[in-house]
């Protein structure tokens, strides 16, 4: 795949509030520690950790409401270039309440807003006239919306010759899947209902990134948390381990992963090397607690602890 500008395309965009509560107790009241808001949704974390290793991105989303004004005003504070498309709805809230003592967080996504039919055309045009080699489709679909819009978009992405890169789950997933995207990139649990598995362990994972490669998909990749990565392209299966870290949020490792296996593949590296990449990337933002605030000099030292095998 030829380096170029990632288009991060986020079908259903939130404003993040990340909560601190310590020993949350349920049915109490209770102060919390420290807050975190940001623009949000995979999508925006994505793009978040793209910029943060260097990778040129823009963001594609409906934004609605005065959380929609919300959610563009501080994606322009973090220097996210965002093309919104105007809506009626009002972008939802998702909020993410992260107790450190009981080492647990608890995450309350909103739905989001209804998508008319005349929304996603104007959505799928201003992907159409963003100048991006490689497409990133994050995140769920927004109520409102048939699956089969992902399957049009990638389509229309290929009548370009622009490369699909996909990362969402359910209905959403299998209709984009029938397009044949260049990369398909899910979590265990999401590749496990999509091919009616249950994916836990490397051998499950091999066996189910070689059948959907098999169904026409270039690159498979599925994430298992700290047992790591495996992948498959046409040179072959690779499997990226993470070195052991204390986690401080997990929330978000996934769409750093995206963001690192995306730059690495635009830059021309191999599939070994993009997920070793990308799996540093996913490492540091587990030590972080908010989703996306990586920086390029942990990823670098990382990647030196990713170990890389064949299958």
């Amino acid at each position: 795949m030829p380096q170029s500008p990632l288009c991060i395309i986020t079908p259903n965009p939130a404003l993040d509030r990340i909560l601190i509560a310590p020993e949350l107790r349920l049915g109490t009241v209770q102060r919390v520690s420290e807050t975190w808001v940001a623009a949000g949704g995979k999508g925006l974390n994505v793009a978040r950790a793209a910029q943060a290793i260097g990778s040129q991105a823009v963001v594609c989303a409906p934004l609605g409401g005065l959380t929609g004004q919300q959610v563009a005003w501080l994606a322009a504070q973090e220097g996210l270039p965002i093309h919104a498309v105007a809506i009626s709805g009002e972008t939802r809230v998702c909020t993410l309440i992260v107790d450190p003592a009981g080492e647990t967080v608890t995450v309350l996504n909103e739905i989001g807003p209804e998508l008319s039919t005349g929304d996603w055309h104007a959505l799928t045009e201003r992907v159409l006239a963003t100048a991006a080699g490689l497409n990133l489709i994050c995140g769920s679909l927004p109520p409102g919306l048939p699956p089969d819009v992902l399957a049009e978009l990638v389509q229309a992405l290929h009548a370009e010759g622009r490369h699909a890169l996909v990362d969402t789950s359910g209905p959403a997933l299998a209709a984009a899947v029938t397009a044949k995207p260049a990369v398909v990139k899910v979590n265990g649990e999401e590749l496990g209902a999509l091919l009616g598995q249950r994916i836990t362990s490397v051998a499950a994972a091999q066996q189910a990134v070689t059948e959907l490669y098999h169904y026409g998909i270039k690159v498979v990749v599925v994430t298992l948390g700290a047992q790591g990565a495996v992948g498959i392209n046409a040179g072959g299966g690779v499997i990226a381990i993470p070195p052991q870290i204390a986690v401080r949020n997990p929330i978000g490792c996934g769409d750093s992963f995206f963001a690192g296996l995306a730059s690495a593949l635009s830059n021309g590296q191999s599939l070994a090397e993009a997920l070793r990449f990308a799996t540093a990337c996913a490492v540091a933002d587990a030590q972080t607690l908010a989703p996306g605030q990586i920086d390029d000099a942990t990823v670098n030292k990382l990647t030196k602890h990713v170990s890389i095998s064949y299958w």
